[in-house]
């Protein structure tokens, strides 16, 4: 029943990848075996038994979001690797970062592996805007727990810093004062809300940046240099003065170059110290090896190192999917052949009732003639008054035709 509920294609694979090609067939054609005899792979999953029993032209983003609201979406398992492919043949990058920013609306969580190739994918087709949100994503759920996330992750944040131009997004209007306002006292205090200029998009991933920066490990030298650009981006010009004065000699002069590039955009207040600053520590820096280079060597040596372990953790998790999705589908088919019975016992049920009401004089015709029979009121002669009497002929009355004839 599987085979029936998944739609197999072959799309064409890219070229260009972080990955090898082992890691590649899997993410788009899923794993050679099935947790049942199949031996085809998947590509997407139909959610249309669940979500769309009529088949009508229904975008995928509608579907996870009508299967959300439904009260049985507990019982259906989303697998994310093969979400994600499919999010992104039917949407744009934008639009999939955003169905991945809300997982209780969307039910989509990311996971390590959709991660890795979601990163590889927007990396490699020059989607850095999106790539440092997905990263952002990762950091802030605790999924770069590894080199190979943490160097994915590094990647995206430094294509994204070296490029930055400012959200147009992030740009908060003051709002209209109202000359009328109506003051009103109330019994308990209000929940102002949240200040729209703490949480922009700028300041979403400079913070990322600076926790992932904040790390030990072999990538730490490229952490560092992150880190500085997060402080940058997120606006924090004394941390960032701090740390520049605190680790000058981890800092490239590529990422001091875009740190002053960025301040200058930004145009942050008080940061004529910081450029300042930076522009002393790219006189003294000798560091002037090419960051790209660095990040993508770190990058595939930790492919090498941490696949075949991700090729097996994702293997473990598809078939134990495919077991529970097999379940959720015999279980939706069980509960709509239950409701087609009721259907058609309802339809029966409702022509023969049709047909009652059809023949129900005639079923109860003698019942009418009694009940209208019973109705019927007698009233008594006299109340329509006495009938009256002819008058007595008179003594002295004379008829006519005897006096004519007289």
């Amino acid at each position: 029943m599987l085979r029936s509920r998944i739609s197999c294609a072959l799309p064409p694979r890219r070229l260009v990848s972080y990955f090898s090609a082992e890691f590649n067939k899997v993410a788009h054609e899923g794993p050679a075996k099935f947790a049942t005899s199949s031996s085809h792979a998947v590509t997407s999953v139909d959610l249309d038994l669940f979500v769309n029993p009529d088949n009508r032209p229904m975008d995928l983003v509608d579907r996870l979001l009508k299967l959300r609201k439904q009260k049985e979406a507990s019982l259906v398992p989303l697998l994310p690797s093969v979400l994600v492919k499919q999010l992104l043949d039917s949407t744009n990058p934008q639009e999939a970062i955003s169905v991945l920013r809300n997982p209780i609306q969307y039910g989509l969580f990311v996971d390590q592996f959709s991660g890795c190739f979601l990163l590889d994918f927007l990396l490699h087709n020059g989607h850095a805007v999106e790539s440092a949100q997905l990263a952002t994503i990762l950091v802030d759920r605790n999924l770069c727990n590894n080199e190979l996330l943490e160097s994915l992750a590094l990647q995206s944040f430094w294509s994204f810093a070296k490029d930055f131009k400012p959200f147009e997004s992030s740009q908060v209007q003051p709002p209209a004062k109202n000359a009328e306002v109506e003051k009103v006292r109330v019994k308990f205090i209000r929940n102002y809300p949240d200040d729209a200029s703490e949480n922009t998009e700028e300041k979403k991933l400079g913070r990322a940046m600076v926790r992932l920066g904040s790390g030990e490990g072999s990538l730490k030298e490229l952490k560092q240099n992150v880190a500085l650009l997060g402080y940058v981006i997120s606006g924090q010009v004394p941390e960032a003065s701090s740390f520049l004065t605190s680790n000058p000699a981890a800092l490239h002069k590529e990422t001091l170059s875009a740190a002053q590039s960025i301040v200058e955009s930004l145009k942050l207040e008080g940061s004529e110290e910081l450029l300042k600053s930076l522009q002393e520590a790219l006189d003294k820096s000798t560091k002037s090896n090419a960051i790209q280079s660095l990040l993508e060597n770190s990058v595939k040596a930790s492919v090498q190192k941490f696949e075949p372990k991700l090729l097996a953790d994702y293997g473990e998790s598809y078939q134990e999917w495919a077991k529970k999705f097999e379940a959720a589908v015999q279980r939706q088919l069980e509960i709509q052949s239950v409701d087609e019975r009721k259907a058609s016992i309802q339809k029966t049920l409702s022509e023969l009732e049709a047909k009652r009401q059809n023949l129900w004089f005639f079923e109860n015709r003698d019942d009418i003639d009694i009940q209208i029979y019973k109705k019927k009121v007698h009233y008594p002669k006299r109340w329509f008054g006495k009938k009256k009497k002819p008058k007595a002929a008179d003594t002295f009355y004379v008829p006519p035709n005897i006096t004519h004839n007289g």
